[in-house]
This record gives C-alpha cells, structure tokens and sequence, in this order.
C-alpha cells in the first residue's frame, strides 16, 4: 500500500461542499475532513477543525452518504453538534502571532494551520469561556492585526456573548 491511499482503521475524508463567498474564497470547492465510526450506520465523527466548511466543529456527529460517481463519502447534515464552537483567524500582522496563540492556549483552545495564507481554525472546547475568548480576539481583530471569522459557535458559547 502506497502512503498516499493509507488511511487509519475506522478513519474516513468525508467531502464537505464549499459555497463560494467571493470569486478566490474559499480556494477549493471542497474542503475534505478526517471523521472516524461511531458505531451507527452513515453516522461519523469529526476528528479534525474545519478550515472552511461553516456550521461544524471538531466532535461533531455527522450524516455522511456515499456518492459512488465522486467515489467518496459526502456531508449531508448534523446529527449532534459536541459543544465545541470553530473560530478561524486570518493572521495579518505576524508579529501577533504569539499573542493570539497565547490567548487560544490559556482559554484551552486546540488549532491547526492551512496550508493557504497564514490561516489556522481553532476548536473552542465547550469548557472555555467564550465570552473572555471573543473580547481578547476582538481587540486584536479591531487593531488590524488578525482577521476573524466565527464558523460556528455552539448554543452554549453564544448565550454566553448574550448576557
């Protein structure tokens, strides 16, 4: 078996279609996401942060259907969303960047870069406090120094924006 087609038990890309924002965002019409077996049928869990797929976070249960004519497994819906919330930043200033991976480490926040732009998407567990989190990043955001987009906030994080 060649690296390229090994894959670990249980382990599945499921294809998640990309709407078009602008002409060049997202770059890829399909955005595709580790997600392992859950024990029920054409139900997976997400493994990695989405980059650009809105409305999913890591943890999450999925509805996936195999689309034999692409010959790989496609989103169809949430089943159960984890809690977590997806937040992704768009570093302008690199001399941040330490900051706002500090800020992401102390409210307990795991992250991955892309491979475009200087870009990460950040979990937020369910245990962090969302609102601390959201003020901190909106600072930075407000001084120019990172772009931010909320991809998706759980119930819990966004009653804590509210109050």
């Amino acid at each position: 078996m060649t690296q390229a087609s090994a894959r670990p038990a249980g382990m599945f890309k499921v294809a998640f279609d990309l709407d078009e924002i602008t002409p060049t965002w997202p770059p890829f019409a399909t955005e595709r996401i580790w997600a392992r077996k859950t024990g029920f049928r054409g139900q997976l869990e997400l493994v990695n942060i989405p980059f650009f797929a809105l409305g999913i976070s890591r943890g999450d249960i999925i509805r996936v259907h195999p689309d034999h004519e692409r010959r790989e497994l496609v989103f169809d819906e949430v089943v159960r969303h984890s809690g977590a919330s997806t937040v992704r930043i768009l570093i302008h200033d690199e001399s941040a960047s330490d900051r706002i991976l500090g800020i992401l480490r102390d409210s307990g926040c795991e992250w991955e870069f892309s491979t475009v732009d200087i870009h990460l998407a950040a979990n937020i567990p369910e245990s962090a406090s969302y609102r601390n989190l959201r003020e901190s990043l909106l600072e930075l955001k407000g001084s120019g120094s990172m772009g931010l987009e909320e991809a998706f906030i759980s119930e819990l994080h966004r009653s804590q924006t509210m109050s």
